[in-house]
């Protein structure tokens, strides 16, 4: 069945001694995140690589024109490492660092992964390039979260977080777009979404199942703190589940750019949309409400 949505151009970057089947684990969980979530939320993920989507091209450095064809147009970024940083590109220590560089530069998010899968002791010049790896991963975790992953199943849930997490931003920016009031500001608020949380388990029998968590976030998007916030659900049916986990009376205070995350408790026949009004008081003592439509 045809629907509408709104395509985020997923970069796949890594050096080439990532195994085959962890990069084939990273399409088909894209793929099923766009079957089971994509459909819901109205936006589906395509993953790009260079070995796919680059084009020969003469005239600079061969990573500067990578960047230039599929770097610089992705929305968002998995970069995944094995024992290997990679070559040199004269403008950072490898390929695939340097297109960590370029996108977070321009502000998009970049989820590194790297492998912690048994394998046999390194030697030699592997064993050198394995140290540069652990020292440019090292030099990173003073600025990002770097996660490990022991197998498929770690793998699998750090992409499904990752996903539901930016394509989350995304909805609330389009959502945000369509709510805005007349006026000053029109993107100032604070601004509900729904965000799932994935964790895979495995039974006693060695079945594989994947856990759902669902949050209700509150992100201000103003320029100074959101006092006395608080939230209600508008025109929800009396026998509808859809609740959140909070303490009695106003939320507190959220500071600028920051969120705050509640439990979702959802149940078989939940709606999949909800009108929310966050009600929130601005720096300057004035009372706002901001209006948007909750999506699981």
């Amino acid at each position: 069945m045809a629907y509408s949505t709104l395509a985020l151009h997923l970069l796949i970057s890594a050096p080439g001694d990532v195994p085959f089947d962890e990069m084939a684990t990273v399409r088909k969980t894209i793929s099923q995140w766009n079957l089971n979530l994509g459909r819901v939320v109205g936006l589906t993920v395509l993953p790009v690589s260079w070995t796919e989507h680059a084009v020969a091209e003469f005239g600079e450095r061969p990573q500067a024109i990578l960047n230039h064809q599929i770097v610089e147009e992705a929305d968002l970024a998995i970069a995944l490492f094995y024992d290997r940083l990679g070559t040199p590109t004269g403008a950072a220590e490898s390929g695939t660092a340097e297109e960590i560089n370029v996108l977070v530069a321009a502000g998009k998010s970049v989820a590194v992964l790297a492998s912690a899968t048994p394998r046999a002791p390194l030697r030699g010049e592997a064993l050198q390039e394995r140290q540069r790896l652990d020292a440019y991963l090292d030099e990173l975790r003073r600025v990002a979260l770097v996660f490990e992953y022991a197998n498929a199943a770690d793998l699998v849930g750090h992409l499904n977080n990752f996903l539901s997490r930016e394509t989350a931003k995304f909805q609330q920016s389009v959502e945000a777009s369509k709510e805005k009031p007349e006026g000053p500001d029109p993107f100032q608020g604070v601004w509900p979404r729904a965000e799932v949380r994935e964790s895979v388990e495995t039974d006693g029998q060695g079945r594989v199942r994947t856990r759902r968590q669902w949050s209700l976030v509150l992100h201000n998007t103003s320029r100074g703190p959101a006092s006395d916030v608080d939230f209600t659900f508008e025109d929800l049916p009396d026998n509808a589940f859809f609740r959140v986990l909070r303490e009695d009376g106003p939320l507190g205070t959220i500071p600028p750019g920051q969120e705050a995350q509640f439990p979702l408790v959802l149940a078989w026949g939940s709606p999949n949309a909800v009108d929310c009004v966050v009600t929130w008081t601005d720096a300057v003592g004035d009372r706002h409400d901001t209006r948007a439509t909750v999506r699981i």
